[in-house]
């Protein structure tokens, strides 16, 4: 859709509002530091360090009066970043929102129906009133616009409007799949990087770019993995070579060359297409898929990455470190998000993320257990601690952007880079982790929807050792010892099982199928060596405010995992991803006698997976 400059541009937030700017919200200072939220109250404890002394780092007043860029608004992450923008601070200038058209809906369609629509925005809906939508309309500008397209596909009007007011650039879009097509996951990952990165560039008043990448970047690497933007020809395989190049291959010895890989992958892409119509090959659209998925993975593991996914995040990192010049960047890189800790409310999740698989096979009595390392941990955070590191960097280097000459901060100094994860700050143990989801669905049975009997997983949980433990083990949970039987017969005897075995062999089949892809995709998370350092988040910490410490948190260190994954995150996959009547624990209430009883049991879709 096109767009003029709205009038609000050039006016004055007293003349917009009729009303002059909104002051910060007081905050309560009793000992819990009790924060209202909505309806309820959300504790926050108190940071340990000293209240830093500096004035300047308040985000309310960072993001005041600003015109901010979002992509990713219809994804997770994103979408409960714009909502906590808007709660905390409703008089942010504008925020556009570019959203790729789908089908016959327009940007402005997904606005209204992906983003406006859903429960996540329903304590906005409360404060406003019949006031909400003339609120958010006033806030929210739907750009159609295309990451995958050079100039993002934004019309003349839609980037002379963005370029000229934009302040602020938030990239929070991504194709998140970890085997994903390795050409469509440079031209998102990579190549979109750098187009938002272009566009940041053309912004006239702009002051800070934070570029959401993810800790798994990391690689293949072992043990404390420090918060460094990746740059020009950084090769994980070449660190865990020492420097010694003789086992390296001519492919790497020179490092990782982002633009060299980009360019294999639309070749290889052409090729096999040219191929194609030149001989008119048979080849389905789906072999086609498989080479270019198997490319991906191939040059990943090559270079020291565990897939697709990462490898060409790590490589969008590579170019905005070659090409910022002086834009001022912030890089945010959280481990596996998963449901809010409390806001916008306790358990609130879309969409079925990397841990959730686990959870839900086990609870349906799929799987016994997960392949992973008993030591190990799972790094997973909540939603809306990942969402305020970004809100508290984009307000502190937002004001570093310039020093106190009023010159703009040099090109040359490093990118501050932000883990937010749980690896260092709070380990959350692979077997705790299955043995907290154990003890759930033991109290909190499943049930089948259409027999309604209850679901009982098994009595113990394993960590197996090898994937092809796991696969055996789920193989005969899958009665794989029958469908092999009846197979035999059928193949020696035709038309010997009757059409009901038939079908519950093509749904073991199928079942077994997933839970394997499921074992060899997830299998380099519940092993992962690497532990990711997050001695920049507690330094943000430490320089927020003491009332912006209060209503943005992230206090990791301080999370009960138990607490967390039994009263708020199960429950809230299963009440919002999977729309089953539980009832969540609201994260204010911290006495145990007082817990929210769940149900003795709860009926669930018969969902496995879905793409991470």
């Amino acid at each position: 859709m096109s767009l003029s400059v709205p009038a609000r541009f050039v006016v004055s937030a007293r003349t917009r509002h009729g009303r002059s700017p909104r002051s910060p919200r007081p905050v309560g200072t009793d000992k819990q530091r009790r924060v209202r939220s909505g309806n309820r109250e959300a504790s926050c404890r108190a940071a340990s360090v000293d209240v830093s002394p500096h004035a300047d780092t308040s985000v309310r007043s960072f993001l005041h009066d600003k015109t901010v860029v979002l992509t990713g608004s219809t994804g997770f992450l994103a979408k409960v970043f714009l909502e906590k923008l808007l709660w905390e601070q409703g008089d942010v200038r504008t925020v556009f929102l570019i959203i790729a058209p789908r089908g016959s809906q327009t940007a402005g369609d997904r606005l209204t129906k992906e983003i406006i629509a859903t429960p996540l925005f329903d304590r906005l809906r409360e404060r406003h009133g019949d006031g909400f939508h003339e609120f958010i309309y006033s806030k929210l500008i739907p750009v159609a616009g295309d990451l995958g397209v050079d100039d993002l596909g934004l019309t003349p009007t839609d980037l002379d409007a963005i370029t000229t007011n934009c302040e602020i650039v938030v990239h929070s879009a991504a194709t998140t799949t970890f085997n994903e097509r390795f050409d469509v996951a440079v031209n998102i990952n990579t190549l979109g990087a750098k187009r938002i990165l272009d566009l940041a560039k053309q912004c006239k008043n702009l002051k800070v770019m934070c570029h959401v990448s993810t800790a798994f970047v990391n690689g293949l690497r072992v043990g404390d993995a420090q918060e460094r933007a990746f740059q020009m020809g950084d090769s994980i395989v070449n660190e865990l070579q020492n420097g010694d190049d003789a086992s390296t291959s001519d492919d790497t010895s020179k490092g990782l060359d982002p633009y060299s890989e980009i360019a294999l992958a639309f070749e290889e892409a052409r090729r096999t297409d040219s191929h194609q119509q030149a001989s008119g090959s048979s080849t389905s659209e789906k072999e086609l898929n498989e080479r270019l998925i198997t490319l991906g993975t191939q040059r990943a593991k090559l270079f020291g990455w565990q897939d697709t996914y990462v490898f060409t995040k790590a490589m969008g990192e590579q170019l905005i470190s070659n090409e910022r010049n002086d834009v001022p960047v912030v890089i945010v890189r959280p481990s596996i998000v998963e449901g809010a800790f409390a806001e916008p409310f306790p358990g609130w999740i879309e969409g079925v993320r990397m841990a959730d698989p686990l959870i839900l096979a086990y609870g349906k009595g799929l799987i016994s257990g997960f392949v992973g390392d008993k030591k190990g941990v799972l790094d997973i955070v909540p939603v809306d601690a990942v969402v305020n590191v970004m809100l508290a960097s984009l307000a502190l280097e937002g004001n570093k952007s310039y020093d106190t000459t009023g010159n703009e901060a040099s090109e040359n100094a490093e990118i501050p880079v932000y883990h937010v994860g749980t690896s260092t700050l709070n380990p959350l143990n692979f077997l705790v982790f299955l043995e907290i989801v154990k003890d759930y669905f033991a109290q909190t049975p499943l049930k089948e929807k259409k027999s309604g009997a209850l679901i009982v997983p098994p009595r113990n949980i394993s960590v197996f050792k090898s994937r092809k433990l796991f696969e055996f083990d789920t193989w005969l949970r899958q009665d794989g010892v029958r469908v092999m039987g009846t197979s035999i017969l059928e193949k020696i005897k035709p038309g010997s099982i009757n059409s009901a075995d038939r079908r519950k062999n093509t749904i073991a089949r199928k079942t077994w199928d997933q839970l394997r892809g499921m074992g060899e995709l997830y299998e380099p998370y519940t092993t992962y060596a690497a532990r990711f350092s997050s001695t920049n988040v507690k330094q943000l910490r430490y320089e927020m405010s003491d009332e912006d410490r209060v209503a943005f948190p992230f206090e990791l260190e301080q999370l009960d995992w138990t607490e967390y994954l039994s009263t708020i995150h199960i429950p809230g996959l299963l009440k919002h991803a999977l729309r089953v009547g539980v009832p969540v624990k609201s994260s204010s209430d911290k006495s145990t006698s007082d817990k929210v009883k769940p149900p003795s049991s709860v009926e669930v879709m018969p969902i496995v997976t879905e793409k991470a």
